[in-house]
């Protein structure tokens, strides 16, 4: 919490209508805290959730769709020779550090893969 305490304040005053101090004064306890805490952790378009998840910004899950939906739309409708330079709607993260993505270098050439086949009777 003392690591991302503004997004707190901002999340249980917008969210909960209590400051952080209610912790202290006994309007609330530990364990409700701690399940609060939990429900924000689970929302990305929290501010506790996008602190702690290291983005720059909360971003609802719908807005994951809609800005794949967006880019989808603007490949789609692209130059099919100048679909290599359609940029992607930005995302609150730095897609180079995402965890997930895979390398879009082969990790295997073609004739291993048509031998693999073959071996497979296919």
């Amino acid at each position: 919490m003392d690591e991302h305490r503004a997004a707190f304040a901002y999340d249980w005053r917008t969210r909960f209508g209590l400051p952080l101090a209610a912790l202290r004064d006994g309007r609330m306890t530990l364990v409700e805290a701690n399940d609060l805490t939990q429900e924000l952790l689970s929302d990305p378009s929290s501010h506790v959730a996008a602190a702690v998840g290291g983005l720059k910004h909360p971003f609802s899950q719908e807005s994951f769709i809609l800005a794949d939906l967006f880019d989808l739309m603007q490949y789609t409708n692209a130059d099919p020779k100048k679909r290599s330079s359609v940029k992607p709607y930005p995302r609150p993260f730095d897609a180079k550090k995402a965890s997930g993505r895979r390398s879009k270098k082969p990790t295997a050439t073609q004739e291993q893969i048509d031998a693999a086949l073959a071996a497979r009777g296919h």
